[in-house]
């Protein structure tokens, strides 16, 4: 049997790739994303405003227009006793700059609700990851202050620099804006330092996936490709792909059912041309 000194690099890389990913699976890198950190708020008194500058809320400072911190005595949040709304007398703003690495893909987790019965009953959201902006929307219709029907968004965004700034800012010219809970930011894939113009591997999407899913990566140049699927202790469950390939894009579709992947996060290694890329991907019933 050969010893792992005489592994080939790219298996090398994978096994390393595969840990790092196992490590950091649940790693945020926000601090205070679910607001239960904090200015006092007594239970007289349920919702705490926070001007702009301010930074009370812990790890977030507050930009624009003051925002309201919210307790349980006035709504239920997602999880813990505290959310936010990012209106108080007119739209505000919150933003925290985060350590990232250049070149590195990093995916944004939140939730959104807004207040119940406010009108209108649209709310606007403006999301940010550096660079990388978005714009969404909430109906508020079947929110209840017992129950605030919160809804999971999502943004994926790479790394220009060593630090990020993630931002949340209210659109609604209104006391009434779109309310924030639950946030969280995660390594999706480490890159491949120096690699980018040979190999581009996008994140899998849908993510989660359910049903049916795809892969998408380009090839600078023709060359041998290996596409597989870990689970995260890193073992095989499925092969994708494992030929030689011209150069240009490629769209890889696959089924969770063909491997019986059950719910849970996995891993899609990309080799070719003495290069590996690891995309981080979750399967849901």
């Amino acid at each position: 049997m050969r010893s792992a000194t005489h592994r080939p690099a790219a298996v090398v890389l994978l096994i390393a790739s595969l840990c790092f990913f196992a490590r950091t699976a649940s790693a945020d890198l926000l601090v205070n994303g679910n607001f239960e950190q904090g200015p006092a708020i007594p239970p007289t008194n349920p919702i705490r405003v926070v001007p702009p500058g301010d930074a009370s809320l812990t790890g977030w400072i507050v930009t624009g227009g003051s925002i309201n911190i919210v307790t349980d005595g006035y709504w239920v949040p997602l999880s813990g006793t505290r959310s936010i709304e990012l209106s108080s007398t007119g739209p505000g703003s919150i933003e925290q700059a985060i350590a990232t690495s250049p070149g590195a893909i990093y995916r944004i987790t939140f939730w959104v609700s807004g207040e119940p019965f406010s009108l209108p009953s649209l709310k606007h959201l403006h999301i940010a990851g550096g660079e990388t902006v978005t714009d969404q929307t909430f109906d508020n219709t079947p929110a209840w202050h017992w129950d605030m029907a919160w809804s999971q968004r999502t943004l994926d965004f790479t790394a220009t620099g060593s630090t990020t700034t993630v931002s949340f800012s209210s659109m609604d010219a209104s006391a009434w804006g779109p309310a924030l809970d639950s946030v969280k930011v995660e390594l999706v894939s480490a890159g491949v330092p120096g690699g980018a113009r040979a190999l581009s591997f996008a994140p899998v999407s849908p993510d989660p996936v359910r049903s049916g899913g795809r892969m998408v990566f380009t090839l600078a140049e023709a060359g041998h490709v290996r596409l597989a699927i870990h689970d995260i202790q890193g073992r095989q469950v499925a092969l994708l792909a494992d030929a030689e390939m011209q150069a240009g894009p490629r769209v890889v579709e696959f089924s969770p059912r063909s491997f019986g992947a059950r719910p849970g996060i996995y891993l899609a290694s990309l080799q070719a041309n003495g290069r590996t890329i690891v995309r981080r991907f979750s399967v849901i019933p």
